[in-house]
């Protein structure tokens, strides 16, 4: 009797003490960080964590990370479907010496594929000048097409771009933004394989970036409304492609541009303007090479020096 009890009551303790570690490594659908949190906590609203890093760890595919507080949380690579939001905070990412940002979505099950960043501060700068490589980095090891959204982010003083998207096609959607003081472009985005990269940027600014403000190579579909790209030490905005692209741009401001403010390279790349200022940029204000398309209607304020455009704007 007194043996069976006993081994009973060892099986008991044993079924308790794997439930209790099964609950511990849970994920949850929401967590939460704070600058004064601990990434040994369960990241709860009341015991919160120290990093984005520590936190999507715990917290389930299509989950939500929540910034309690202003603090820095630190360079983040996301695997799966997460929001993470800074609402509120001045929630922010110093990636110094690394990528701010690195969206990966390799996860299984993760049927939305979707990363939503909202209010995040990424900085690149290192003790006397830029260090950061990029401050956000779609990968091109993305097994599907993932689906990207920003929202109120800024990105500042990377060494190469503010955003990079490269995998082989997906969605990338940018509102309400600031992309600045990056060392090449302040935006790329180049399909790295057959599927398009569909791009939408509004009430967006690309400002003083060492190379273009916005950039789209191979295989970009996008349109760009209401942003402005100003001030970038070669061009404004420009399609260099060698498979199909572009892009369209409707009531922006693209000025002060070191080169030119609207750039069409190649047969394939095709750039469409209405109601735009394009204003005081060095070399030409619309520019074309190697056959690019570039079209405008009579609704764009256009200052000299520019090239014309070589093809007609037709409502469709």
């Amino acid at each position: 009797m007194n043996r069976t009890r006993f081994a009973f009551n060892i099986l008991v303790m044993c079924g308790l003490l794997l439930t209790g570690a099964s609950l511990a490594n849970a994920q949850v659908t929401r967590t939460w960080v704070s600058g004064v949190g601990d990434d040994l906590n369960p990241c709860s609203r009341t015991a919160p964590c120290k990093t984005f890093a520590g936190a999507i760890s715990k917290t389930a595919t299509n989950g939500e990370i929540d910034a309690l507080d202003p603090g820095g949380y630190g360079a983040v690579t996301i695997t799966k479907s997460i929001w993470i939001d800074g609402t509120g905070t001045y929630a922010s990412i110093l990636g110094s010496g690394t990528t701010g940002i690195i969206v990966n979505l390799t996860a299984n099950p993760d049927v939305l594929k979707i990363v939503r960043l909202r209010e995040i501060s990424i900085n690149g700068a290192g003790s006397s000048a830029r260090s950061g490589i990029r401050g956000i980095n779609v990968s091109n090891v993305n097994t599907s097409q993932p689906r990207v959204a920003l929202d109120n982010v800024i990105i500042d003083n990377f060494v190469n771009e503010g955003i990079l998207f490269n995998s082989n096609g997906g969605h990338l959607t940018i509102n309400n933004s600031m992309i600045r003081n990056n060392g090449t472009a302040g935006l790329r985005v180049d399909s790295n394989g057959a599927n398009p990269v569909f791009v939408t940027i509004g009430h967006t600014q690309f400002e003083h970036n060492a190379q273009e403000g916005v950039r789209f190579e191979d295989a970009v579909r996008g349109t760009m409304n209401f942003s402005s790209a100003s001030n970038n030490t070669l061009n404004g905005v420009a399609v260099i492609s060698t498979t199909a692209s572009q892009l369209e741009i409707a009531n922006s401001t693209i000025a002060n541009n070191g080169q030119n403010g609207v750039f069409s390279i190649n047969g394939t790349s095709t750039i469409r303007i209405a109601q735009n200022e394009i204003i005081n940029n060095v070399s030409n204000g619309l520019a074309i090479q190697n056959g690019g398309q570039l079209c405008s209607n009579t609704r764009n304020r256009i200052t000299t020096p520019t090239q014309a455009s070589n093809c007609a704007f037709t409502d469709q």
